[in-house]
């Protein structure tokens, strides 16, 4: 069989190629309980990849004028600035016929970048194909599913209203208020506290609207509730999660923060009660929401399996320094 590899401009994918390249994604990943792919959300996330702009490369493989595979390499825009990520998928009747090298080694080359990272779902092909292509194991995350539709635990409602009596909560739904913006700045940025390696997350107005922007072309609807102290008046904690409109059955649950000052009152166990209670009241097309974290985040796991979230899935992170690139 011929092999082909074609580098394409994301801007010039059509539906039909977009249908096809969500196939093959989700033919690769049809062991991972996610949310499948159609090929118009595909082609929103080529082009407005996780707030990190358009895909800076996308390339196609073709056995005999069949398309089999790709890989898309996004370049960091924020943080860690010498670090690229590259993603891809070759279907299940093509693989072990060095497509997935062949890709990889086309993204590779179109970067001068030296850290790079490519993630892969645990007992998933890709997670045996990385590591031979040089990639070593780097950190991981744990995916949790929450049932929205679940009866309310009222005990723990209850307690958690009880140890944060002396905060108020507020929330809105789509970008941020003009007026909360100084608030979400700050408090999107206690991410950083979490036990993730890499560079200073910083969040000022400017990438905040960017992001919500990015959420809006992606067809995202962000809900958001904030908590309040109500004697200070200080904002103390924040959670976030998206609802995305052209796939809403299984929600996002975006970063749950809580600033150092303010733990130990059970904020983010009540934020998250009530992102459910409102979730349940406004959108009967939600049915489960997916969160992530890092296995080292044992606050917010205890949280989240209080809960009832369920372990669905781990994702491994896989990196490789280049040296004088």
């Amino acid at each position: 069989m011929t092999l082909e590899i074609t580098r394409v401009d994301v801007a010039d994918l059509d539906l039909d190629l977009g249908d096809e390249l969500a196939a093959i994604d989700n033919a690769a990943l049809a062991d991972v309980p996610l949310r499948r792919h159609t090929g118009e959300t595909f082609l929103l996330d080529c082009r407005d990849r996780d707030g990190e702009g358009p895909d800076a490369g996308l390339w196609l493989a073709r056995e005999d004028r069949r398309l089999v595979g790709y890989a898309a390499l996004t370049l960091n825009l924020f943080e860690n600035l010498d670090g690229a990520k590259i993603l891809g998928a070759v279907h299940p009747d093509h693989r072990r016929r060095g497509i997935g090298r062949a890709l990889m080694q086309a993204a590779e080359a179109a970067t001068d970048r030296p850290r790079l990272r490519a993630p892969a779902w645990a007992a998933t092909a890709g997670q045996y194909a990385v590591p031979r292509l040089g990639y070593t194991p780097h950190g991981s995350h744990e995916v949790r599913r929450l049932d929205v539709r679940g009866a309310r635990p009222l005990e723990l409602a209850a307690s958690a209203a009880d140890a944060s009596r002396d905060y108020d909560l507020e929330r809105f739904r789509g970008p941020c208020p003009d007026d909360l913006l100084g608030d979400v700045h700050v408090l999107r940025e206690v991410i950083n506290d979490a036990p993730e390696p890499g560079e200073f997350e910083a969040f000022p107005p400017q990438r905040i609207r960017g992001y919500e922007e990015s959420l809006a072309r992606r067809r995202q609807t962000p809900y958001t509730i904030l908590a309040r102290h109500r004697e200070t008046r200080e904002a103390a904690a924040i959670t976030m999660v998206c609802v995305h409109e052209l796939r809403p059955e299984i929600a996002a649950q975006e970063d749950t923060s809580v600033l150092a000052p303010h733990r130990g009152h059970r904020l983010g166990l009540r934020m998250k009660l009530a992102m459910l209670d409102w979730l349940r009241a406004e959108r009967p097309d939600v049915e489960s929401a997916d969160t992530w974290n890092a296995p080292g985040n044992d606050p917010m796991i205890a949280i989240n399996e209080a809960l009832g979230c369920r372990l669905v899935a781990r994702t491994v992170r896989f990196t490789r320094v280049r040296r004088g690139v």
